[in-house]
């Protein structure tokens, strides 16, 4: 019964991260954009887009690790595993545009804001209610 608890906790959690993260992507959009207006809508777009896969995912892979063991390490892996591609994208995609391109400090730390913090939020807010949860319900 606890550990449906906590699955049933997972889906609210998905939920109010999902709105923490739209409106963590709501305010890196209103961000100044310097230079080619497409781009920082393309960015706000990955953002926007990432936060509400995210929120999906998180509620799956939450879900999944708290179905076979109630500990805190496994939210902890969980979230890791979240976060894990979003870096690798994100750094990805600032290597190639600089490799490219080349560095431009306000456009590349823009476009970092934007693409990863939005889903960065969702797996801490999932993270933060979840181990929250975990600490009351299981002790």
């Amino acid at each position: 019964m606890a550990r449906l608890r906590l699955v049933l906790m997972a889906l609210l959690a998905g939920a109010a991260s999902l709105a923490a993260g739209l409106a963590v992507y709501w305010l890196t959009a209103m961000m100044p954009c310097r230079g080619e207006g497409l781009a920082c809508n393309i960015d706000d777009a990955i953002g926007g887009y990432g936060a509400m896969i995210w929120a999906g995912l998180g509620v799956a892979v939450f879900g999944i690790a708290l179905l076979f063991t109630n500990r805190r390490k496994a939210l902890t892996v969980a979230a890791l595993l979240l976060v894990a591609p979003l870096i690798i994208f994100v750094g990805g995609d600032l290597l190639q545009g600089w490799r490219y391109v080349g560095v431009y400090p306000y456009g590349d730390l823009r476009s970092f804001i934007s693409k990863f913090l939005p889903p960065a939020a969702v797996v801490l807010v999932q993270y933060s209610i979840l181990r929250l949860a975990l600490a009351r319900w299981m002790g």
